[in-house]
């Protein structure tokens, strides 16, 4: 990490001693490394992941902080604080996590729940170390690693699920608390374009959110950009929002507009479209938080918290 400039690893670009995520400290490093806050063994076609292979059983971490604020979080309790205060952990080695993958039968791990785009290191880690036995890595992000964390974290990742929300930075600003991020769409753009170049099989998804990004335009040209970009057979996932944490006033998305959007995507030649009516997140639940001194074990897979799914 560069001291005497800004920190890389995401596109917020902190200067030295202003971590938004609270995860850096002064120097740009990464505090409190190994730190985990939940796990849930589960299948890769929940992420959603469904293109890369048949279904598979993956050991999901998550730990906490987010470089974004987004008012509908599912996550919110993980995403949104910047100490971990009241959160339970647990440090857990590259070589116990994937020892733990193994013993439940697992066949690769996924790095999701906060963003874990603001821990790099660990990912990279856990990950380099998951492919000496064999495992598969799998990365559910918002896309907002700059080029230079792609560069560092992609040869170790098989597969990776990204959040394109909008083309408008207006929408990140309003909705996603990006204020500050210049550029802040064609950066994710980036981003995305950054991980299928280098590889990675890539899946988008997109949650519409009524009243904010539900326009059939700015759908439509999402869906246009993926298939320039990213290439016809991308898949790309039309989730529906539902009331949660900021945004608990409004209502859930009405299933017509992802149906529009599927229809206008589908027409303009994307080939992969997918609409998920219930379930389409890849949220934490309660019970996979871990608790005060809890011992390493993951949580069995319930009911989402946010949407009701699982």
């Amino acid at each position: 990490m560069n001291t005497a400039g800004s920190c890389h690893v995401c596109i917020r670009e902190c200067r030295p001693g202003q971590s938004f995520c609270g995860r850096r400290d002064g120097a740009g490093n990464l505090v409190f490394r190994n730190r985990w806050c939940a796990m849930r063994v589960d299948s890769l076609f929940d992420k959603p992941i469904t293109h890369f292979s048949e279904n598979m059983k993956v050991l999901s971490l998550g730990s906490w902080g987010c470089n974004l604020r987004c008012l509908g979080c599912q996550n919110p309790r993980l995403s949104w604080t910047t100490s971990g205060e009241g959160l339970g952990y647990v440090d857990m080695a590259p070589e116990t996590v994937i020892r733990m993958a193994v013993e439940k039968g697992c066949e690769g791990i996924c790095y999701t729940y906060n963003e874990p785009a603001i821990l790099v290191e660990d990912v990279m880690s856990v990950a380099r170390a998951a492919k000496g036995t064999g495992l598969r890595n799998f990365l559910v992000t918002n896309s907002t690693l700059t080029p230079r964390s792609v560069e560092r974290i992609a040869p170790w990742l098989d597969a990776v699920a990204a959040d394109i929300k909008s083309l408008e930075d207006d929408f990140y600003d309003r909705y996603c608390g990006a204020v500050g991020i210049a550029r802040v769409a064609a950066k994710i753009l980036a981003c995305v374009k950054a991980f299928h170049d280098a590889g990675c099989h890539v899946e988008v998804r997109t949650n519409v959110i009524p009243g904010g990004n539900d326009t059939r335009s700015g759908l439509a040209a999402i869906a246009h950009w993926i298939k320039m970009n990213l290439g016809e057979g991308t898949p790309w996932y039309i989730t529906r929002f539902f009331p949660a944490h900021k945004l608990a006033h409004l209502d859930a998305t009405p299933v017509e507009v992802q149906e529009r959007a599927r229809d206008v995507s589908l027409a303009d030649g994307l080939k992969r479209v997918h609409i998920y009516q219930d379930k389409g997140c890849d949220c934490a639940a309660e019970s996979d938080l871990i608790a005060p001194h809890a011992p390493t074990e993951p949580a069995p897979a319930k009911k989402c918290s946010c949407c009701g799914g699982g």
